[in-house]
């Protein structure tokens, strides 16, 4: 497992806590870090205080939480696939040989992605930065480009901006629309809010089966990103 900071060991709540969870432990911090509570330097407590806020602007809203659940399992991914390089056998030529022809058509993203997916990783860090400062129109043609292109994250990013109604009309089908598309490359978080879609019956028909089917996807994917 990595060790990256998250938004939510900055207010030390789980990353499945619910919304009043983070409310409780945002007041708790805000009240133990306030200038004329706290036992330390004011430097620190205003240190403290600004990234809690910061946090809290994140972890509050349902895109942005989103968008950092995205990232943490990114970040995740990478160092799981680097802990697996360093216990490459090296005595193992096969292997090897195997292992430097992969390279020569991806370059090891832990090190330098290829041109192209760094293009679009940038793009979707801008996309991502755009909306966590509220310039949702700016985030939502950014997320469009990259969806059109096939970006699973954007593509999932979209659809919770039309599930919500967050600088676009409110529309359940364009949402289903996008969460399937990303659903289908194993974006984990696009597979249960299209579970939730067709429990609820909100942007396609009620389907329990297809419902169970996604919510069974998405526990899968996550626990393979876990192991």
């Amino acid at each position: 497992m990595t060790n990256i900071r998250t938004h939510y060991d900055n207010l030390k709540v789980t990353r499945d806590a619910p919304v009043s969870v983070i409310r409780a432990a945002y007041k708790a911090l805000c009240q133990t870090f306030h200038p004329d509570k706290f036992q330390g330097s004011s430097e620190e407590a205003e240190r403290v205080i600004k990234l809690v806020n910061a946090s809290y602007a994140v972890l509050i809203d349902p895109v942005k939480r989103a968008g950092h659940n995205a990232w943490i399992r990114e970040q995740e991914a990478q160092a799981k696939q680097q802990s697996e390089k360093t216990q490459f056998n090296e005595t193992d030529k096969t292997a090897e040989r195997q292992y430097h022809q992969k390279a020569n058509t991806q370059q090891d993203y832990t090190q330098q992605p290829p041109p192209s997916s760094t293009n679009s990783e940038a793009m979707f860090q801008r996309a991502y930065d755009l909306n966590d400062q509220g310039r949702y129109a700016e985030a939502f043609s950014l997320y469009q480009q990259l969806a059109d292109q096939g970006h699973a994250k954007a593509q999932f990013n979209l659809g919770v901006m039309y599930d919500l109604g967050q600088h676009v009309a409110q529309n359940y089908a364009q949402a289903v629309s996008w969460y399937s598309k990303a659903a289908e490359q194993g974006n984990s978080n696009a597979q249960y809010n299209l579970a939730l879609k067709y429990q609820n019956g909100q942007g396609v028909m009620k389907d329990d089966t297809k419902a169970a089917y996604w919510y069974r996807r998405a526990a899968e994917e996550g626990n393979a990103k876990k192991q």
